[in-house]
């Protein structure tokens, strides 16, 4: 594995120098995370049913995503503690808020039960975080938000819910990219680029699915009211 004086507490294998570009394949696929973002963005003001509309929690995950990809751009361009804490914050700030909102929009929980699901999981991450402090190339951290992902599919499948079905896909997209970021490091010997990347580029086609699935949703909800509203003047 390279050496040098970055690799102690950055430890990304592609990193060969101090250089803004010395890290081109993380750079550039961070840029999928502003693609997605783009992506959803069109995709939601192409229904008719949501147009005009202000979803602010869709909006506001559209705008954190692309900010992922802001950060994760200076963070490999410019690695510092302080570009790091920006990068897993905005990380950290999605993963919060698509938590209530699919567990609110998808879910159809109520705010207790919401409560009690967002505290276990914020207490099983802790406990992870807290024991296994360094372990899969420090990205214990991830691990409860793939586990949580695989409880959601499974909830809606048991509920014979149709979107149980692509919330799987993306657990399974989301182990895959959690296992691209925990070998980096071991396969560096082998592979000069590292598996970074890949976490990048798996990563954001998992949240292109996640967004376009509360999406969905929304537009589900609003074509019935407009349904029910038409009924009405009939």
């Amino acid at each position: 594995m390279k050496s040098g004086p970055l690799t102690h507490w950055y430890g990304v294998c592609e990193r060969s120098g101090l250089g803004m570009l010395d890290e081109p394949l993380n750079v550039i696929s961070s840029l999928a995370f502003m693609a997605t973002a783009v992506a959803i963005y069109r995709h939601y003001h192409r229904h008719e049913d949501l147009a005009g509309k202000w979803i602010w929690d869709v909006h506001a995950l559209t705008f954190i995503c692309f900010f992922i990809g802001v950060n994760s751009v200076i963070f490999h361009m410019f690695p510092s503690p302080t570009t790091e804490l920006a990068d897993a914050l905005t990380i950290v700030l999605f993963i919060i808020l698509y938590f209530w909102s699919v567990l609110f929009r998808i879910g159809r929980t109520t705010f207790f039960q919401a409560l009690i699901c967002f505290v276990a999981f914020v207490g099983f991450s802790h406990i992870l975080v807290h024991q296994f402090p360094r372990a899969m190339n420090d990205s214990i951290g991830y691990l409860s938000s793939m586990i949580a992902l695989i409880m959601i599919a499974v909830h809606l499948h048991m509920r014979a819910r149709p979107s149980s079905s692509h919330f799987m896909l993306a657990a399974l997209i989301g182990v895959i990219s959690l296992f691209c970021r925990v070998i980096d490091r071991e396969v560096c010997p082998q592979i000069i680029t590292g598996t970074h990347f890949m976490w990048h580029m798996f990563n954001a086609l998992l949240l292109y699915i996640l967004l376009k699935q509360l999406v969905r949703n929304v537009n589900r909800v609003a074509r019935l009211k407009r349904q029910a509203g038409d009924s009405t003047m009939i």
